[in-house]
Parts: structure tokens; C-alpha cells; sequence
């Protein structure tokens, strides 16, 4: 499968890629019940995102999957493989009343980088030493305490690539690590790696990065989580340069990430809560793929993997795994429901 199949997206050549049609989303007229007060509020949001074109299916401004299919497209000559899955957690997630940062001291010149192992010292190298190796045992530069007066609620995302829980400053950082989560050339992801000392009198004095995914022989890719308004700030886009000029220099990639549509997020979230035990879905996955002979709506998947002997409820939850896995695929701009289209992926 080609990586710019990946995001899920319907083309304009009729074919297998454009099984139905998009349509537009109808938004909600009476503020949800179970939003209580904020009902209202919730309601003007999907009208001003609407307005902007956020929620209209097809519309999207930006493929939200460019900016890792890009950086897995950059394969080195040398095959550097991600290590086993991370031990233990790496959240630090006490100290609600505050939060604490672990900060490299600035150097006399240049530009250094601050990564703590153990989530309590410090330790400084070149840019250049922060080698996947190095970054995939890398604790968070900060805790993720949670207070009332928050604008931006810190969480602790559980993720299949790494096996543990990721941190994340926001629930935007959050969609990111389900999307990179999804991606099947991200090995590692981490939060808050490491954290950049600039020389006095540098425009930038410290910036630590919201996140860094690995991949078999692939850069190290740091991406900065941003909502659109604050990646289009002037101070914001020079900090950003600065950024990605230095990382450039040690050989790695770095990104800024907006979010992607709410369609999108949800069936990710749907897709990976999806639990199938490892032997049934060895026995039971081939089998849904040889009975999706074309595309047809998971209602009908459903019964055919059932006519084989296979509960429905558990037919309809190998579905979402599948999907999840992409072994199958579906249209991502669509809500996924017992009437969405699946087919199987191309060789």
C-alpha cells in the first residue's frame, strides 16, 4: 500500500478509492441535551467551525495525514531499526497544583539539548547527539498536573505503538498521537523529549517540543501541536523556523501540526478501542478479507463473516480492528456506521 493511500481519502477517479459519494454535514439546530449548560456554547463552536470549513466533508484545508506520510517517504540508506516497546510509564501526572520542568542551563553559545532518563536530572548534549536510541529512552521535560483555571487540559493517552501512555499538554496533542498512533511507520512515540537551550541573546531562549515519533530507518520527526490561529502568528512562524533550521542541522525533521477534521478523530477513536484477542484475529481476519470481495456496506460484511459461525457483535468489533489495522478501509470523511462502505486494501 502506497503511503499516500493512508489517509483514507476518496479520489476523483470513480474507482474502488470513491465507493460513495461525500456529502455534506448537516449540523445541529437544538444544543445536545447531555451538554447541559453547555449546550449552547458547543452549538456556536460547529458554527463557527463550519463557517470555516472544518466540518464539511471533502473541504478539508489540509490532509492531516501529509505531514507523516511526507516524513516516511524519507527513508535512509541505512535501515536503523526502533528498539522493543518502551518499559514502565513515563507520565508524570502528580502535582496538581503546579506543574515542574526540567530546563537545561543555556549555553555561552550555539545551541544545546536538555533530555532527562530518569524524569528528575538533567543532561545536555549537542543537538546533534539526540539519536533515536537516545530519544526513545527519554522521560518527559515536564509534568502533566491539571488545575481548574487550565485552558488546555493535560492527558495521558494510552497508544498501541508504544504499549504505555503518552503525555499530552492538550486534547489537540492527543488527536495527534492517535493519528501517529494509526500510521504504521511510527515505532516510537514520545512527549516532551527534550527541551532546546539557546546562547543569550538568541530570539529563542528554551522550547521544548511537544512530541518525536521514530521510525525504521526514518529521522526522528518533532512536531509541534498547534490550533491554526497560533501557528499563523508571526512570532510564532519565526520561532518555528528557528526551530526547524537547528534540528535540520543534526538531521532531523520538524513539523507543525493543526488538527484534522472532527469526522476523522472520532472514527479513530471508535477504530482504536477496538479489541480483538491475537488468536482470533489471526483465524478470523484473512477470512472478513476474503469475504469483502468488493466494496459493500459493514452490514453485509457482518452477516457473511456470521454465516461462517463468527458472533455478529464480535464480527462488527473484528471490523473496527481491521479497519484500525488497515487491513481494511473505509472513507475516513464519513461517520463509520453499519451502512458505511469497507473494501479490502490493493496489494
Amino acid at each position: 500500500m502506497s503511503l499516500s493511500d493512508l489517509s483514507l481519502a476518496t479520489t476523483s477517479d470513480g474507482g474502488l478509492d470513491r465507493p460513495n459519494q461525500p456529502l455534506q454535514v448537516r449540523l445541529p439546530s437544538v444544543p445536545p441535551a447531555w451538554a447541559g449548560a453547555l449546550g449552547i456554547a458547543l452549538l456556536r463552536d460547529s458554527e463557527r467551525l463550519a463557517h470555516r470549513g472544518r466540518t464539511r466533508v471533502g473541504e478539508w484545508d489540509v490532509d492531516p495525514m501529509a505531514v507523516l506520510n511526507a516524513w516516511a517517504a524519507n527513508l535512509r540508506h541505512t535501515p536503523n531499526r526502533v528498539g522493543a516497546l518502551i518499559e514502565g510509564l513515563r507520565v508524570r501526572v502528580h502535582r496538581p497544583w503546579s506543574t515542574y520542568r526540567l530546563k537545561p542551563a543555556r549555553p555561552a553559545s550555539g545551541v544545546v539539548a536538555g533530555y532527562s532518563t530518569d524524569g528528575r536530572t538533567v543532561r545536555s548534549v549537542q543537538v546533534a547527539d539526540l539519536t533515536a536510541k537516545l530519544l526513545s529512552t527519554a522521560h518527559p521535560m515536564r509534568e502533566f498536573s491539571r488545575r481548574l483555571t487550565q485552558e488546555h487540559k493535560p492527558v495521558a493517552v494510552w497508544t498501541h505503538t508504544t504499549g504505555s501512555l503518552v503525555g499530552a499538554e492538550s486534547h489537540l496533542e492527543r488527536d495527534f498521537i492517535t493519528l501517529a498512533d494509526f500510521h504504521p511507520a511510527v515505532r516510537y512515540i514520545g512527549g516532551q523529549p527534550f527541551t532546546l537551550a539557546f546562547e543569550r541573546g538568541a530570539p529563542c531562549k528554551l522550547h521544548t517540543p511537544d512530541l518525536v515519533l521514530l521510525g525504521d530507518g526514518l529521522p526522528p520527526l518533532v512536531v509541534d501541536v498547534k490550533n491554526p490561529e497560533q501557528a499563523a502568528k508571526r512570532k510564532w512562524q519565526a520561532r518555528a523556523a528557528l526551530i526547524r533550521d537547528v534540528l535540520a542541522e543534526a538531521g532531523m525533521g520538524y513539523e507543525v501540526w493543526t488538527g484534522m477534521p472532527r469526522l476523522m478523530q472520532a472514527n479513530l477513536e471508535n477504530f482504536t478501542e477496538a479489541r480483538v484477542p491475537g488468536p482470533s484475529y489471526c483465524r478470523w481476519a484473512p477470512i472478513a478479507a476474503e469475504l469483502c470481495s468488493r466494496p459493500m456496506p459493514v452490514v453485509e460484511l457482518v452477516a457473511r463473516i456470521a454465516a461462517r459461525g463468527y458472533e455478529p457483535g464480535f464480527a462488527m468489533m473484528l471490523i473496527r480492528r481491521m479497519l484500525w489495522r488497515r487491513d481494511l478501509r473505509t472513507d475516513m470523511r464519513l461517520p463509520f456506521r453499519p451502512t458505511s462502505i469497507v473494501w479490502t486494501v490493493n496489494p
